[in-house]
């Protein structure tokens, strides 16, 4: 599993108000992709990993959470590890803080969506997100478009780097 670290602006562990642990899955069916639409951003489905949780738990939790199906983890493999150092991350709450988010992503194959076992949380719904199997092509092209969501360039940044890493796994 390869590991990738973002540090552009060189901060230091003393220098982060928030260090958080996330899981992503990328999910591939042909030539497509799995991604979900959440206030305005681009994002693989995933999220963070619960206190006692494994990050395979994690990930095989979230998957069901947002698509209703659930895999397990001879199903998923790992695809990439990432540390990205997010300076000036603008918060729901309108605080301005530096952040440390490592990202373990997985890779495996869409299996569809199962509506009536989605379990949404409250800003899920109200932020309206919602899931769409696009082109490899088409999602490169959507992370660069521009956003009112001034967290999306932190979110884009990291899938940049996931779009990297999948044409050499795939190649």
């Amino acid at each position: 599993m390869k590991t990738i670290i973002i540090n552009e602006t060189k901060l230091h562990d003393d220098d982060i108000q928030k260090f958080g642990n996330k899981v992503r899955a990328v999910l591939l069916s042909d030539n497509k992709i799995l991604v979900s639409h959440y206030g305005g951003v681009i994002l693989l489905p995933g999220g963070s990993i619960d206190k006692g949780e494994t990050e395979d738990d994690a990930i095989i939790r979230e998957l069901k959470e947002e698509t209703g199906i659930v895999y397990d983890a001879n199903s998923l493999k790992e695809l990439l590890f990432l540390e990205y150092y997010q300076p000036n991350y603008p918060t729901r709450r309108d605080e301005v803080i530096n952040r440390l988010i490592r990202t373990k992503f997985y890779f495996g194959q869409y299996r569809g969506i199962d509506l009536k076992n989605i379990n949404r949380t409250e800003n899920e719904v109200k932020d309206n997100f919602h899931l769409d199997l696009i082109e490899l092509d088409e999602f490169a092209s959507l992370i660069n478009e521009s956003s009112e969501n001034p967290r999306k360039k932190y979110f884009d940044r990291e899938n940049q780097e996931v779009i990297k890493v999948l044409k050499k796994v795939r190649n």
